[in-house]
C-alpha cells in the first residue's frame, strides 16, 4: 500500500540520476524478481503506468467510507479522492477498461451494516459497480 510514497518529491532516492519513474520502475523489478513470477502481487497506491507488466491486481479507486461524500473537515477540493463511497465508485468505473488488460482490477470492498451512513440505493449501486470491475 501507498506505494506511490517512495517517489515522492523530496524522498530520499538510492540513485539522484534516475527520475521518479524510474525508481518507481526498479522498486517494482526487484518487487517482482523478489517474489518471483508464481506470486500474485497487488499494488495499491502505486502509478498505473508503472505497474503494467509487474503487477497481477491493482486497487483501481480511492478507499470507500461509510458514507457517499467525505465525513470529516477535510479540503473541498479534494472530494475526488477522500474515502468516499462515490469516489470508490467513480474512480473504479473510470478504470474498469484496464481490468484483464493490464491486470485484474481491485476496487476496493463495500462498507455493510449499522455503521455505515449509506442508503440501500446507495448501497446496491456499489454491489453493481464492484460486480462489473472487479
Amino acid at each position: 500500500d501507498f506505494l506511490y510514497a517512495a517517489v515522492l518529491k523530496g524522498n530520499g532516492k538510492y540513485d539522484l540520476s534516475m527520475s521518479r519513474a524510474e525508481g518507481m520502475d526498479l522498486a517494482l523489478r526487484c518487487l517482482r524478481a523478489g517474489a518471483g513470477p508464481a506470486t500474485f502481487i497487488i499494488g495499491c497506491g502505486c502509478p498505473l503506468g508503472n505497474a503494467v507488466g509487474y503487477i497481477d491486481g491493482m486497487r483501481i479507486s480511492a478507499d470507500t467510507g461509510p458514507t457517499w461524500y467525505p465525513a470529516f473537515p477535510l479540503p473541498s477540493w479534494d472530494n475526488s479522492t477522500l474515502p468516499s463511497l462515490r469516489a470508490m465508485m467513480r474512480n473504479s468505473i473510470t478504470r474498469s477498461n484496464l481490468g484483464h488488460r493490464w491486470w485484474h482490477n481491485d476496487p476496493d470492498c463495500i462498507l455493510l451494516g449499522e455503521t455505515t451512513e449509506l442508503t440501500d440505493e446507495e448501497i446496491l449501486s456499489a454491489v453493481t459497480v464492484v460486480a462489473m470491475t472487479g
